[in-house]
């Protein structure tokens, strides 16, 4: 049986991995692939730094050592990790631990069935294990899969930029899941990238009058400094004076919440900001569904499937320039650019409410083009990956 194997990690979340890896994996599955998934448990060795994580650290290591997800069979496999406290060193030990942790059982299946694919999601720990992997498999086709935040925090650093050069050096190929990411590994002279867009879950929402929700803004995302939901709320406190209508949801958990909650109080916006803790993916479409802009200023940004999974809903997208959603993003196409600036966002929603552009001419070519991004789709430029270099051998 043609097999496929996706390295990934369980993270301190309730999902039995990386949710946006198993859709893919799942898609993958679906095309007819034997679909293996390493999800690695990571093992802190001094645990009293971590108290704050031992319910979570407890938790992840009840997990069965296998289970089968929707057709994936996902293996899951314990590595000590040091987390960041060696993020930075030339020897990535966490990755090494990683790589010693299923060796043995990567060359069992190796020796009993056909693998087409070796998937690395994401760069740092995983990176280096699909690096091992191709060196010594050099006939399998092996990928590494870049979501943004693991690559450009290596980017920052010098021995993350030779870990990179060293990575992409061996595996076939970088997957960037935006333009961005592709133009910083030209930048750093690898040139073996491809974008690939993630997918999103798509849901038949109950058609609604937009103008109903005309004063309606959400944001999704977590609340960490880089989303910027701190530029959100100023921006509706400027403009909560001339709309005295507006509302402002923010979903999302992170460690900026009081801080950002202090902010609601001092502008004296309690009443028009609420803040919502996670949400399943159809719970947060249907709130999109009923929200006429999605607003989210970030930084750092990989791509943000966010942004296109509030468009399919029908909202109007503000999204950062230069960012991963730039070049999906097409301003004042299917959506609207602007810097992470307050004044510059202000104007902006202003002029939305004031009718200067033809709102459901956006809207509809948001709808169609986010329409395009399916786990399909995904799956099938990966399958077209494999094809290729069957033909090569």
């Amino acid at each position: 049986m043609k097999t496929i194997v996706i390295l990934s990690h369980v993270g301190f979340d309730n999902s039995p991995y990386c949710n946006y890896v198993h859709w893919h994996a799942k898609e993958l599955a679906k095309q007819g692939y034997h679909v293996v998934v390493f999800a690695i448990v990571h093992w802190f060795p001094i645990l009293s730094h971590f108290q704050k994580y031992k319910k979570e650290f407890i938790q992840r290591n009840k997990k069965e050592k296998f289970q089968m997800i929707d057709g994936v069979e996902v293996i899951y496999k314990k590595a000590i990790s040091f987390s960041n406290f060696l993020y930075n060193s030339p020897i990535n030990l966490n990755g090494i631990f990683y790589y010693k942790s299923i060796k043995k059982m990567f060359k069992k299946l190796y020796q009993k069935e056909e693998i087409e694919l070796i998937d690395a999601h994401t760069f740092k720990i995983e990176g280096y294990v699909a690096y091992r992997l191709k060196k010594k498999y050099p006939n399998i086709l092996t990928t590494v899969t870049l979501h943004g935040t693991s690559f450009d925090r290596n980017t920052k650093t010098k021995n993350g930029v030779k870990s990179i050069k060293k990575v992409f050096s061996k595996v076939d190929y970088a997957i960037c899941v935006s333009p961005k990411i592709k133009h910083m590994l030209e930048k750093l002279n690898v040139n073996n990238a491809k974008v690939i867009f993630n997918g999103i879950n798509q849901y038949d929402n109950e058609k609604v009058d937009k103008e109903k929700y005309k004063y309606h803004i959400i944001s999704v995302g977590s609340l960490n400094y880089g989303k910027k939901h701190d530029v959100t709320i100023k921006v509706v406190g400027k403009l909560v004076e001339k709309y005295p209508d507006i509302q402002l949801d923010i979903i999302g958990e992170g460690k900026q919440k009081e801080n950002l909650e202090q902010l609601v109080k001092r502008l004296n916006l309690d009443k028009k900001v609420t803040f919502r803790n996670r949400m399943s993916n159809e719970q947060v479409s249907n709130l999109m569904n009923q929200s006429y802009i999605f607003l989210l200023p970030s930084i750092n940004e990989g791509f943000g499937i966010t942004y296109v999974e509030a468009m399919n809903a029908g909202c109007i997208a503000i999204g950062t320039k230069n960012e991963g959603i730039d070049g999906f993003i097409k301003n004042k196409e299917n959506g609207f650019l602007v810097n992470s600036n307050i004044e510059e966002i202000v104007n902006l929603i202003d002029e939305i409410y004031s009718n200067k552009y033809n709102i459901e001419t956006i809207r509809n070519r948001a709808c169609e083009d986010a329409k395009k991004l399916t786990w399909e789709n995904n799956a099938n430029e990966y399958k077209k990956l494999i094809e290729q270099f069957e033909e090569k051998k």
